[in-house]
């Protein structure tokens, strides 16, 4: 607002106070008017509150003659209250407010190691790679050698068609059963087992040379396949695939390690710049309180008029309402940092205040190579890693594509023994074939010894070798994936591509960000210089009637701008720095960080 617009204002409010003034009374005379004593009342009240904001007992000029209409708090007024941050009432503006108060001293490094601690954030992201290496785990599983085992037990009668065998129907009774083993090899996709089956049958035919009859088996079984499904089969891909997955979970948490670095880093300056910010603020309120003071009491010795009252009232009005924003963005940066290294200790009553011992001003300007930053960059990031296992995965994903476009020709081969042995069937006696020649009745045999010739020349050897074809035509779903699979390998090298050219913008801004900066706050210190002896020499006209309190209070905001615009730039210059050690992927180290110490779950 230009100081003419301010004396307009002012000359404007002496003017129309007498008329407001004269129609309220005329309101108060006037019987049929029920609110009027109310108003004037209420009118009494706020000039005597207005009064009482400026820091005098006695109503100031200006006071008693604003607009009724204005809002004032009164003493008694309910005003708004959290838990634990106390009143939100003009504490803040009371000569001497302690807004930054004493409170937990906190070093940069030490909230960087508290953040990484207990950071809720940080505590997520410590999962992905225990989910990640459980998956690749999981993947694993497929080559666990597969036991089974089965029994069984039934009865099967058909009519007898046997015209030498006397009975209506034949009954066999079975019971048996078998285990086995099976193992899908690693690499090769081949599939290896052993089966061995027994069964004992007993029977009703009188033809039946055992009853009990033993049945023994054991068999080895190989299959391999010699195109598709070959090497690169479904179990090994999800073996190479959850392995990269695994390895990218381990990129991305420190990446995420990263990112809340350089946010609590920046949370941290952020709180520095807001405390300084409130005790500039702060200051200055004092300054026009002491301006509205001096300007009262020449006022009263008539050496200046009441429009220059009116400007230094509204110049502590206007620094109340930047002191009143600056202690609640001072307060809100607390709650963040508290959050960010104390986790779940931010609750609704909490009064901690932490009071950083860092200073903005204690800033070291480092030499900035923008070529030697890049290259430090392509081989620290880890999102460079992570598109690399991502063109990695691309490349698996199209090998097996190739494999599953591929006829299938597997080789298949079976060998072992079968053993019979039993308990004689004592029916074979009433069996007479008419030919005067009695039956033979076998020995008694355990069912173990059915197995004795196993493994030797004497065993019944059975085995078998056979050749398994198959192919889809046209098989597009084949021709297809490997198509598929294709695009998506190249999308990954040009997001790779994509990747290195945008790290490299990062750095170069990040390192003209940080010279900027530098020079910024350069600029920024002559400024202030500038701006105080330019308040110092208008406080000095004042003094001899050659000034106004309007134009100390434009120059005490010129200071307060000045002063502002170095704790931004001293804030830009952390915040690009740590931004440099962010695009560099040098954080960590900078930091002294060790990813492998921090990735147990601390809950």
């Amino acid at each position: 607002m230009t100081r003419a617009l301010m004396l307009g204002l002012a000359w404007l409010a002496l003017m129309v106070a007498p008329f407001s003034e004269a129609a309220a009374q005329g309101d108060g005379d006037n019987p049929s008017s029920e609110s009027a004593p109310l108003q004037q009342e209420d009118r009494s009240a706020s000039a005597a509150e207005e009064g009482s904001l400026v820091g005098d007992d006695s109503p100031s000029p200006s006071a008693q003659e604003s607009s009724p209409s204005t809002a004032t708090v009164r003493e008694g007024d309910p005003v708004m209250a959290v838990p634990g941050t106390g009143d939100l009432s003009l504490d803040d503006l009371a000569p001497g407010a302690r807004i930054v108060s004493d409170g937990e001293p906190l070093s940069m490094g030490d909230a960087v190691a508290l953040a990484i601690r207990n950071g809720l954030d940080v505590e997520v992201d410590r999962y992905a790679p225990l989910i990640a290496d459980a998956e690749a785990g999981t993947a694993w599983g497929a080559y666990d050698p597969l036991l089974s085992g089965d029994a069984r037990y039934e009865v099967l009668k058909t009519p007898n068609t046997f015209a030498l065998n006397p009975v209506s129907q034949n009954r066999d009774r079975i019971r048996g059963g078998g285990v086995g083993v099976s193992q899908l090899v690693p690499y090769l996709g081949a599939t290896l087992s052993a089966r061995f089956d027994g069964r004992g049958t007993a029977t009703r035919s009188r033809l039946q040379s055992l009853d009990e009859q033993f049945d023994s088996s054991f068999f080895v079984n190989a299959r391999i396949p010699l195109l598709r499904n070959l090497i690169w089969n479904e179990a090994w891909t999800n073996v190479r695939l959850s392995g990269l997955a695994s390895d990218t979970a381990e990129l991305q948490f420190r990446q995420a390690l990263m990112d809340n670095v350089q946010a609590t880093v920046n949370r941290y300056w952020a709180l520095v710049a807001a405390r300084d910010r409130v005790r500039v603020t702060q200051k200055s309120l004092e300054t026009a309180r002491a301006l509205l003071d001096q300007t009262k009491t020449q006022y009263e010795v008539g050496v200046v008029s009441q429009v220059e009252v009116v400007e230094a009232e509204a110049g502590v009005a206007n620094r109340e309402f930047e002191l009143i924003q600056a202690a609640n963005s001072f307060r809100n940066e607390q709650d963040l940092l508290i959050e960010a290294v104390y986790g779940t200790k931010l609750v609704a009553s909490t009064t901690l205040q932490i009071v950083p011992t860092e200073d903005l001003q204690a800033y070291r300007l480092r030499p900035v190579d923008a070529e030697q930053s890049v290259a430090k960059a392509f081989t620290n990031r880890p999102e460079l890693a992570v598109a690399k296992t991502t063109i990695q995965q691309s490349e698996a994903s199209l090998k097996f594509a190739k494999s599953q476009r591929l006829p299938q020709l597997d080789a298949e081969g079976r060998y072992g023994y079968v053993g019979i042995s039993g308990q004689g069937n004592r029916q074979l006696a009433d069996f007479n074939p008419g030919d005067g020649i009695p039956p033979v009745i076998p020995g008694n045999t355990s069912f173990a010894d059915g197995t004795d010739d196993f493994f030797s020349r004497d065993g019944s050897n059975n085995w078998r070798v056979q050749g398994i074809f198959s192919v889809p035509i046209p098989n597009t779903a084949g021709r297809r994936g490997v198509d598929r699979s294709r695009f998506e390998l190249q999308r990954s090298k040009s997001q790779l591509i994509r990747l290195e050219q945008r790290i490299v913008l990062e750095v170069r801004a990040a390192s003209r960000t940080l010279l900027s900066a530098a020079q910024r706050i350069e600029a920024a210190e002559r400024r202030r210089l500038a701006a105080e002896e330019q308040l110092r020499a208008e406080r000095i006209r004042l003094e001899h009637g050659e000034s106004t309190p309007f134009e100390v209070l434009q120059r005490e905001e010129d200071l307060v701008e000045a002063e502002s615009q170095k704790i931004n730039a001293l804030q830009l210059f952390q915040a690009a720095e740590i931004a440099l050690f962010r695009s560099e992927g040098t954080i960590l180290e900078r930091h002294a960080i060790e990813v492998d110490a921090v990735r147990a779950p601390v809950r």
